[in-house]
């Protein structure tokens, strides 16, 4: 069951960012490559560290969420559609997974890969956080609502109640979960079409 769980979170997360593909080819959507770039890179250093970790099938889950954003940032430079901006956020995100990599190669220790992966996945979080709800026109709102069901598939194929096996899991439920909020959230209309047009 908890591998069907796996393939099923695994499947579902990367359908989710093809849907935010298809939104960038029309013209939808126009994603910050500097949050989708790491949102890729992160996840296969915590991916990596829970296989070190052992953790299981689970794993596969977490995996599927760094290929997705990998089409993302392709299909946003052959559209030309997205912004490629360095800000503190973006730095202080590149830091924490070079930190992870470096900290993971030295003392061969995943936890602590998989702590500072969630440090530097929420770090490059933000600018499109700030994003989603400044100019929630933007974004692929159904995106998030199926990743969010694939986060959920993917608590479930845990199999080991360890910190490892759930921390990024639960991080990236948490994480979906705030993103559906901001986006779906109500806004006064005046705001929300003076926001999306900026």
């Amino acid at each position: 069951m908890h591998t069907l769980f796996a393939i099923a979170g695994s499947i579902v997360n990367f359908t989710a960012c093809l849907g935010y593909v298809r939104a960038i080819l029309k013209g939808e959507a126009a994603p910050n490559r500097v949050t989708w770039f790491l949102w890729g890179l992160v996840p296969l250093i915590a991916g990596i560290a829970q296989l070190r970790a052992g953790v299981g099938i689970s794993t596969l889950v977490v995996l599927s969420v760094g290929a997705g954003p990998a089409c993302i940032v392709l299909a946003s430079f052959a559209r030309g559609k997205g912004s490629w901006q360095l800000g503190p956020f973006d730095y202080i995100c590149g830091a924490c997974a070079l930190a992870a990599l470096a900290l993971w190669a030295v003392t061969g220790e995943p936890v602590t890969a998989i702590v500072l992966s969630i440090l530097g996945d929420f770090a490059a979080a933000l600018p499109t956080f700030r994003k989603a709800w400044l100019a929630p026109a933007t974004e692929n709102r159904s995106t998030y609502v199926i990743a969010f069901v694939g986060m959920i598939l993917g608590i479930l194929s845990v199999k080991e109640a360890t910190f490892a096996a759930y921390a990024f899991n639960a991080y990236l439920l948490a994480a979906c979960g705030t993103f559906v909020l901001v986006l779906y959230w109500p806004r006064r209309r005046g705001v929300a079409e003076t926001l999306s047009a900026e």
